[in-house]
């Protein structure tokens, strides 16, 4: 009987608790999302599925293994699965918001494979302005199309980049709108090791500023999604340099510091050279792509960690003074549709940091110019199933050449380096 009445008990408790949670799911418009995705390739460089830059060549008496050796890859890391909620109204806006996840683990610190974030955004909608808040895509300078397969090909070149943000844009008209917001100023995901929090980008006390002006039209007809639009907008914040990282006696403060601007402005651009018709994108083609220039571009790693993004360093011990490399390139991306559903797409991105010979010989590991060439063929099988081809090859160049003092000779590597990846992908889209 006792157990009896307590069975009745906790029904009844729990009634109102599930009408409550039916009610609350029943106000929301929730979609479920995502693919599932798998690579298999062979890199010329003993790399990973995503290089982020080429290895020195070897040379002299020194064999450099991620360049004698090749390997082969493969993974399911990239599969994703997102949600979308279209909740409420709020004074006149439409409101929802973005989850999205991936199996890469990066920047989490957990092994590939590990579940990671990639999206976590709200966005209110008025008839002419939108906010936006939380973690998403960098709201300028990015390519407008990007058909790469890998998650990181031409990443270097201002691909994008996932921040913490608030970003406001408001349409003057149809064709003109600005944006204007906060983004962080350091690299918010421990992804180069660190906690960003911590560095000197934070340490400064400025937010990350950034804006955009955009012009967009369908009057030169579209292809797809993609329509003619031009955009110039940039990044603008400063980073507080500390030498030396500990206490120290040479200031009131016990150290020495100098502020050093870090800012990034870029241009992007979409022109569909030759229009769909009537909905069908076969022999349409599409040119699109950007140009930057900026310099102390590793706050937010917007080339991306691991070497491409060079911030700034001590230019003078004696004055404390700190100085920044200057950073420019561009990327383009040429897309041919032969069918409705089968594209070919050639991809090339230039980057370039000017140095100064002293911190030339101070650096000589920093990268002082990447170029990457690619093409690929992607063809949609049907609404759900993707398959592509990707042939890309990656040059960079390093400030000086490598050497082991111990040898006592400087051409034990190459100043530069190059790999070739081939790479097959399928998506189940759903």
């Amino acid at each position: 009987m006792k157990k009896l009445a307590l069975t009745l008990l906790t029904l009844l408790l729990a009634i109102p608790a599930l009408s409550d949670a039916g009610g609350v799911s029943s106000r929301y418009d929730v979609t479920f999302g995502g693919y599932v995705k798998y690579d298999v390739g062979y890199s010329t460089q003993n790399n990973n599925a995503d290089p982020i830059l080429a290895s020195r060549e070897s040379s002299g008496r020194i064999r450099w293994l991620a360049d004698d050796y090749g390997n082969t890859f493969q993974t399911a890391g990239e599969t994703r699965f997102n949600f979308l909620i279209k909740g409420p109204d709020l004074g006149g806006a439409k409101t929802k918001a973005f989850i999205e996840g991936d199996f890469r683990g990066v920047t989490t610190g957990s092994s590939y494979g590990g579940f990671q974030l990639r999206h976590a955004f709200m966005t209110l909608n008025w008839p002419t302005a939108e906010l936006m808040l939380g973690q998403n895509w960098q709201q300028w300078g990015m390519p407008y199309y990007n058909a790469a397969i890998g998650i990181n090909d031409f990443a270097q070149y201002i691909g994008g980049h996932r921040t913490p943000q608030a970003a406001f844009r408001y349409f003057f008209t149809k064709e003109f709108n600005a944006m204007a917001g906060l983004t962080a100023a350091t690299e918010w995901s421990g992804a180069d090791g660190i906690n960003g929090y911590n560095d000197g980008y934070a340490r400064s006390g400025w937010p990350g500023l950034m804006g955009e002006i955009a012009y967009t039209t369908d009057g030169c007809g579209k292809i797809g999604p993609n329509n003619l639009k031009f955009a110039i907008g940039g990044y603008f914040g400063k980073e507080k340099q500390i030498w030396p990282p500990y206490k120290s006696t040479r200031s009131e403060k016990g150290y020495q510091d100098d502020e050093v601007d870090a800012w990034l402005t870029a241009f992007r651009y979409s022109i569909p050279l030759v229009p769909e018709k009537q909905g069908n994108k076969a022999m349409s083609l599409l040119l699109n792509g950007n140009f930057f220039y900026g310099q102390n571009v590793a706050g937010n790693n917007w080339m991306m960690p691991g070497g491409p993004s060079n911030g700034s360093y001590w230019r003078n011990f004696r004055t404390m003074e700190a100085a920044a490399p200057v950073v420019w390139g561009a990327f383009a991306q040429l897309s041919w549709w032969l069918t409705d559903t089968l594209s070919v797409n050639g991809m090339y991105g230039y980057l370039k940091y000017k140095y100064s010979t002293i911190a030339e010989d101070l650096m000589p590991d920093h990268v002082n110019m990447m170029q990457t060439w690619g093409v690929n063929l992607l063809w949609n099988a049907n609404e759900s199933l993707r398959l592509g081809l990707q042939w890309m090859t990656m040059f960079t160049g390093y400030n000086r050449p490598y050497y082991f003092p111990a040898i006592g000779f400087k051409d034990s590597g190459d100043r530069t380096g190059k790999i070739d990846q081939y790479r097959l992908a399928a998506w189940y889209f759903f």
